[in-house]
């Protein structure tokens, strides 16, 4: 059974009525005595960097800014043009994180990007489109990367506390994970780009040549109320393989989430996403994570939070898994250019399905491998994250985390590692230059799975 059809999530009841009271209580959290409209910071519901809950909601109203000037930005007529380029040279001691065949060299990294913008106020139309390749001069060029991406936002707000985004989007990948995130993730562009310093950084899991194009369409409705937000969506992704058909996979989902602010220092939080996953050749999979929790305001020097949830799996006609989900982290400001976060999350994943699967445990982003769906394990993540502005042109980050992958009933325990530190430096408004290093380590007892990876990367950034 394949097809669009067949997204209308075919979870057990048990799952269904797990997910659906989280949603409708993350709903419930963000209108509790709404009247009047705040501003807010509002998670989209896809896989962020940590699996902790969602930004603050807001405490001020909301305001109508001032729309973009223009000054000094290329422009024509009411389009105001964003091309940069990014060029880097690195060495990778490990290109595809291999364990037994690793491939090591020097490289070039170019990625210009243009974004075009159309701001009414009422109204914000966005295209954008990139290139992304690397270049191994030493090796054969089968190892090279030709990425690309176009696609457009549009955002409409009638109301000041109200916004209904919609996104399509092309992107073309020369790799593929070896495992398929169960949790669909964010689309990256230079309408949206990654966060700079530490809350940038992930790992780079196993990958694999497989050519690919990805069809994305996402909608999503944001509310902000008093003291509050709430904020729904769904997103639908069509991957295509190049070499590979009876690869090609259909992944619905649909997510919500909210938070309100229960004191003058504390705040609730819930999301929820749903996941459908239907496949060209094989079963479908319905995945899904639920979660709730509380954040403090900044109290002297600190603020935190801390969750708990369930997340699960369920392969038609192959049994289903799932498990706890939990955590907090803490941060530390000691000055107002120093900032300090130390997290730690857990996932219990039970596992009944038999067969093997292509889907991965979401909520991994610091570990160096993923983890099936069909695995039973428990993985522990404890982090580490720092930036420090050195002065207005330097700033410093740095990244440390460990993932312990406890195997259920078994003694195996996996562990990886992970190291990372930068440096940027402002030379003037339009251009920065970088300084990157991380260090990846897997350690497995299971024999030709472990590998170690260093990575040490040089750029500039130019904005024109």
């Amino acid at each position: 059974m394949n097809g669009c059809a067949h997204l209308v999530w075919p979870i057990s009841d048990r799952m269904r009525s797990f997910v659906l009271r989280t949603a409708v209580y993350a709903c419930f959290i963000g209108s509790v005595g709404a009247i009047t409209p705040a501003l807010a910071q509002v998670a989209n519901g896809q896989e962020p960097v940590t699996v902790g809950g969602p930004s603050a909601p807001p405490l001020t109203p909301p305001v109508d800014g001032a729309l973009p000037t223009g000054i000094g930005m290329m422009s024509i007529g009411p389009w105001l043009l964003s091309p940069s380029l990014d060029t880097y040279s690195f060495y990778d001691s490990n290109i595809r994180t291999s364990p037994t065949s690793p491939l090591s060299g020097p490289g070039f990294h170019i990625h210009p990007s243009l974004l075009a913008d159309w701001n009414t106020g009422i109204h914000d139309t966005k295209f954008y489109g990139n290139i992304d390749s690397e270049i191994y001069p030493t090796l054969s060029y089968l190892n090279n990367t030709f990425n690309r991406q176009a696609g457009a936002i549009e955002s409409y707000s009638p109301l000041r506390d109200l916004t209904i985004t919609t996104q399509a989007d092309y992107t073309h990948n020369t790799l593929a994970n070896a495992l398929t995130n169960s949790i669909p993730s964010p689309v990256i562009s230079a309408a949206n780009p990654i966060p700079s310093g530490a809350a940038g950084v992930v790992a780079v899991q196993q990958t694999v040549v497989n050519p690919n194009d990805a069809f994305t369409a996402t909608a999503n409705v944001s509310k902000l109320l008093n003291r509050a937000f709430v904020n729904f969506g769904g997103t639908f992704v069509r991957t295509e393989y190049e070499n590979t058909p009876s690869q090609n996979l259909d992944v619905g989902s649909y997510y919500g989430s909210g938070g309100v602010w229960l004191t003058p220092q504390f705040y609730g939080f819930a999301d929820a996403l749903d996941a459908n996953s239907v496949p060209v050749v094989g079963s479908i999979a319905n995945s899904y994570r639920a979660r709730g929790g509380i954040g403090s305001a900044q109290i002297w020097l600190f603020q935190g939070s801390v969750y708990y949830g369930h997340q699960g799996t369920a392969v038609d006609g192959d049994g289903s898994a799932g498990g706890d989900i939990y955590g907090g982290m803490l941060m530390y400001f000691p000055t107002p250019v120093w900032d300090m976060t130390v997290s730690v999350d857990r996932l219990r994943n039970r596992s009944g399905i038999t067969g093997t699967t292509n889907l991965g445990l979401g909520g991994l982003s610091l570990s160096a491998v993923g983890v099936p769906t069909s695995s039973s394990a428990q993985i522990t993540t404890i982090s580490y994250k720092t930036n420090y502005k050195l002065t207005s042109q330097i700033a410093l980050y740095a990244v440390a985390s460990d993932n312990r992958i406890a195997y259920i009933d078994q003694t195996r325990v996996d562990n990886s590692w992970l190291a990372s530190a930068g440096i940027s430096y402002q030379v003037r408004d339009n251009l920065s230059l970088t300084l990157d290093y991380q260090y990846t380590r897997y350690l497995s007892p299971v024999p030709d799975t472990s590998f170690t990876r260093n990575l040490v990367s040089l750029g500039a950034h130019y904005h024109f």
